[in-house]
């Protein structure tokens, strides 16, 4: 996976001043633990073959989205009974290959899974001339493919109860899509959700932003950063890191490179509709934040947490300790805690 070395840096500086420990409670150990895959067992090659073979079992396909892209999507259907069906939206540059020790622990744990890839990102169509460069026509596109999946794939499938599960990029898809579509899903779970960027980035963007694709300040092509845990600011598990490597280098087609200042510009014009249409949410969300949290704005977070309570809403929201980023590809510890206190909010709803 690619780094974001200009955007990354600025919001890192700014997130050593940040504020949102005090605004969110630690996240506590669970009563109940679910069963899910250890970092152990993934250094078992059989157990590692398990959940690629339970991968590729998967029913994939195409749609076609907004301007005629295509949407690449896998669904994982449980036998009944089930406990619901889940969708997930993943963040940027993200493909439903990286998913996979997800996919199979949501799916031992009784749920059906559905995963789409975002347009222009993973196996999805792109939208410029450079297929590695992160752009988007506009961000809305990304709420009407995901409601067009919805619709046509999880509606009419069976489904008594249908969940929402988001990371990043896709936290600010599925915040819009609940504010635009209150009844869809029975409950929502949010990690790291990207509900901000920090200020001089969205200003930077809008200075830079142009009228053709081209990459934001200090972004590039894809680059291959098998090497460089040490120096990664997105997880603290080593091996989840090299599977994730390792998962784009065995599909090359799915990679994406550095961001677009447009992409930039376009993702900062979305904070501000989410903002000010909280009070449209109906769907009751559980929202995660990294402690140790370099990409999105945390500050975001206790900001947005904040105006849902004044509002009214029925909402959960945490600080994860000792956590990057990638919490559903973090150390066992956060990890896990992360995904009980998720499966446990499901279960209420």
């Amino acid at each position: 996976m690619m780094k974001l070395p200009a955007l990354a840096a600025i919001t890192a500086l700014l997130a050593m001043f940040s504020c949102h420990a005090e605004l969110l409670p630690t996240l506590p150990e669970e009563t109940i633990q679910y069963d899910l895959t250890t970092s152990r067992q993934l250094q078992d090659q059989e157990y590692s073959q398990q959940i690629e073979d339970f991968y590729d079992s998967g029913l994939e396909g195409t749609f076609s989205g907004k301007a005629d892209v295509p949407i690449y999507y896998r669904i994982f259907k449980h036998a009944e009974p089930e406990k619901g069906a889940i969708l997930i939206s993943t963040g940027r540059t993200e493909a439903a290959l990286k998913y996979k020790e997800v996919i199979f622990d949501l799916f031992n744990n009784g749920y059906s899974v559905y995963i789409h890839d975002h347009r222009g990102q993973g196996l999805s169509g792109r939208m410029a001339e450079d297929p590695e460069l992160g752009y988007i026509d506009t961000f809305q596109f990304y709420v009407d493919d995901m409601q067009h999946f919805y619709d046509q794939y999880l509606k009419f499938n069976g489904h008594e109860k249908i969940y929402l599960l988001t990371y990043s990029m896709g936290g600010a898809i599925g915040m819009t899509y609940l504010e635009q579509n209150p009844d869809d899903f029975n409950a929502a779970a949010f990690c790291s959700p990207m509900l901000g960027l920090n200020p001089p980035i969205c200003l930077l963007a809008r200075l830079l932003k142009g009228k053709d694709p081209k990459y934001a300040p200090g972004q590039s092509g894809y680059q291959d950063d098998s090497a460089s845990f040490k120096d990664n600011s997105v997880t603290g598990s080593e091996i989840r890191y090299h599977r994730k490597i390792a998962a784009y280098a065995e599909v090359p087609d799915a990679r994406l490179g550095g961001a677009s200042t447009l992409w930039v510009h376009r993702s900062c014009r979305q904070f501000k509709y989410m903002f000010e249409n909280i009070e449209k949410i109906e769907t009751p969300f559980i929202l995660f934040s990294a402690d140790n949290e370099q990409v999105v704005d945390p500050d975001a977070h206790g900001e947005f947490v904040e105006k849902a309570k004044t509002l009214g809403k029925d909402y959960q929201a945490y600080l994860v300790e000792n956590a990057q980023h990638e919490l559903w590809m973090e150390k066992d510890a956060q990890r896990m805690k992360v995904f009980n206190a998720t499966m446990m909010f499901l279960d209420q709803y």
